[in-house]
């Protein structure tokens, strides 16, 4: 029995009381050597491409005898020949309009046999198929066929109650009277089948993507609080350096203010060296009036231009990569009353200590001591490789970061295997996946194996919706992606700083290829195999 045992929401259910008395005698009169299938359902096509759907009653099947397709109807059914409609009235007299009873079992077996012919284990040959109407509450007229069908279609009150195994076996005989037998059962491996297309567990799987995406929601979660937090301490000083590692909101931070106070229609400049990051924040700021992003790059095209520009705000992220003479160039572009914002990580620092920007600044400090950005397994990779202040990760544990300890000449092969893996077979978006390394050398090759299979590239500065980011870690840096592959050679892997960029720029998944036992990233793996202590 297909259930084994009907479900209480099924036998609870009155417009079910027929289909669970059939069940029941089912169960009673039939041998182990037979399959029942209780409401099974089927979607299809029509002959002109429309979709198409129902549902079987009951499917009985044996592997010598054949298969045989039930509807069910209890309660007084009647059919009227000048509008074509059944109908059926309950126990409480209602009258119920129903489909044509005998052309949804024929339907069953059309639909349903199209799927069987599909599965492993059919025969080639033709089986044995029947479909029948069993009607609990009604018994036969004298004439021979009801509402035009022949009688043998069907199974009525007495012969449900007295003689329905016998009626089921009939209804499932050859014709070899009129026809010579041209039909089979579907034998053991026919039954097979059946089981396989109706009867099968439907194995589900959460896809790795979807840990992924799971794992930056509460991430997300987390930030809101903090950075409001942090927003209004900032505001309470005119200059401020704010300190804080990777993944601590720094960017989000900067763009926040940056919004805010352009909405409170302050000119406002946000500013970094690196082009990559530039681009990233004007997408982020597209369409806010009074707020201009600017790279060094930039603010030296307008002083050789002499068409220097001042600002009411001036937000600098990623502040550690600033030439120390830059700093006269920025803050020539401040209005006297204007306010200072600069974002630092010291642990990236040309100048290492934080004191030093806030004497050279004349601002104040205030550090940001959260991480809301990686996973508790990918910070604890991070921590080893940190310097700073003390930085702290509430967010979910993740995954653990994956390590393949890879020769130098398969790193690239290895590694764009990966992707198309995390891609194809794990539903994670190319857009998702960044790929990094400690300079350009094998790059190029990577992204040619790449395109070999299919998959489209691109890099920091121009991140594209389907394409995966394949650059170098500097060049990657204040960026973040859910998924970050690191092919690491160990020069890159005994460089603290390199090392602490590109594992801090994952959100939600780590993966290390290359051969670094023993180097700095090599031991700040293996220090993350420690469990992950409870925070509660």
């Amino acid at each position: 029995m297909w259930p084994r045992k009907l479900p209480n929401w099924v036998i609870n259910d009155p417009r079910r009381s027929a289909e669970c008395r059939v069940f029941e005698r089912l169960e009673l009169v039939l041998g182990d050597d037979w399959s029942v299938y209780y409401s099974r359902p089927w979607w299809g096509l029509s002959r002109t491409g429309g979709e198409i759907d129902g549902e079987a009653d009951f499917i009985v099947a044996h592997p010598d005898q054949g298969v045989l397709f039930l509807e069910v109807k209890g309660g007084l059914v009647t059919y009227d020949p000048q509008t074509s409609r059944w109908s059926t009235r309950d126990r409480n007299g209602i009258r119920h309009m129903i489909k044509d009873p005998v052309h949804q079992a024929m339907s069953c077996k059309y639909q349903l046999l199209r799927k069987f012919a599909q599965a492993k284990g059919w025969p080639d040959e033709r089986v044995r198929l029947r479909h029948g109407v069993v009607l609990l509450d009604c018994k036969p007229e004298t004439m021979d066929s009801v509402a035009g069908y022949d009688q043998h279609l069907f199974c009525f009150a007495t012969e449900f109650r007295d003689q329905f195994r016998s009626w089921l076996i009939k209804r499932l005989e050859s014709h070899e009277a009129e026809f010579p037998d041209r039909e089979i059962g579907p034998g053991p491996s026919g039954i097979e089948a059946i089981d396989s297309t109706i009867a099968a567990p439907a194995r589900l799987i959460v896809p790795l993507s979807r840990h992924l995406e799971g794992y930056v929601e509460v991430q997300d979660s987390l930030m809101t609080g903090a950075q409001l937090q942090a927003m209004a301490l900032i505001d309470t000083y005119p200059r401020v350096v704010v300190e804080g590692g990777a993944g601590t909101g720094k960017t989000i931070v900067a763009t926040e203010l940056a919004t805010r106070y352009a909405l409170s229609e302050k000119s406002v400049a946000l500013i970094c060296l690196s082009p990559a990051l530039g681009a990233f924040l004007e997408k982020k700021l597209k369409g806010i009036a009074n707020c201009r992003v600017l790279t060094i790059s930039n603010l030296r095209t307008l002083r050789a231009s002499a068409a220097d520009e001042y600002f009411d705000a001036l937000i600098v992220d990623e502040g550690q990569d600033i030439d120390w003479d830059d700093w006269e160039l920025i803050e020539s572009h401040l209005r006297e009353d204007g306010v200072l914002r600069v974002l630092f990580d010291s642990n990236q620092a040309i100048y290492r200590l934080r004191t030093d920007l806030e004497t050279r600044l004349q601002a104040a400090a205030i550090p940001l001591l959260v991480n809301l950005r990686n996973t508790q397994r990918i910070s604890s990779v991070t921590e080893p490789l940190y310097s700073g202040p003390l930085i702290q990760c509430f967010g979910p544990e993740g995954k653990k970061p994956v390590q393949f300890d890879t020769n130098t000449a398969e790193i690239s092969e290895h590694g764009a295997k990966i992707v198309i893996e995390l891609v194809k077979d794990h539903g994670v978006a190319p857009a998702d996946v960044a790929v990094l390394s400690g300079d350009n050398t094998r790059l190029p090759n990577f992204k040619s194996r790449l395109t070999g299979y299919g998959m489209k590239t691109t890099d920091a500065l121009t991140r594209g919706p389907e394409s995966v980011v394949v650059d170098t870690i500097a060049n990657f840096k204040g960026l973040e992606s859910l998924v970050v592959i690191l092919l690491a050679d160990r020069m890159a892997a005994n460089n603290q700083e390199l090392s602490y960029v590109a594992v801090s720029r994952a959100r939600t998944l780590l993966i290390v290829i290359g051969s670094v036992a023993g180097t700095m990233l090599g031991n700040a793996l293996s220090a993350s195999d420690t469990p992950i202590p409870d925070k509660n």
